[in-house]
């Protein structure tokens, strides 16, 4: 399993990169953390979501044109240059974790993308 987790920067608070006391919300070993400033996998996964019609929809968690505070699951050995369906993409993360476990049976490759607060 490999857990991505992106930060940018969303609400009018986050002009910098994530303190120790937010990398620490996420302590699992498994995680590598990310601070992208320009949006970078945000947009790329806009336009993944464009391109892919069979993308579930999210009910929430777009501001600024960007997707923010979502967990994605992907089915294992998915490459983003395959552009690739997700098998689970919801948010906030917080509310959505239940229905990501039962997705996530059987699945081995996670992305998730936290709002910083």
């Amino acid at each position: 399993m490999r857990v991505l987790v992106v930060w940018e920067p969303i609400l009018p608070t986050d002009w910098r990169p994530p303190s120790g006391s937010a990398l620490a919300r996420i302590p699992d070993p498994r995680a590598r953390q990310f601070w992208d400033p320009t949006h970078l996998v945000a947009q790329a996964l806009r336009e993944a979501a464009k391109q892919n019609p069979h993308q579930p929809r999210l009910d929430c968690c777009t501001q600024k044109g960007f997707y923010w505070d979502d967990a994605i699951l992907y089915a294992p050995r998915q490459r983003w240059e395959d552009e690739p369906a997700s098998a689970f993409w919801n948010g906030p993360v917080y509310r959505i974790i239940p229905n990501l476990e039962k997705s996530f049976t059987g699945q081995t490759n996670v992305l998730i993308s936290p709002s910083q607060r």
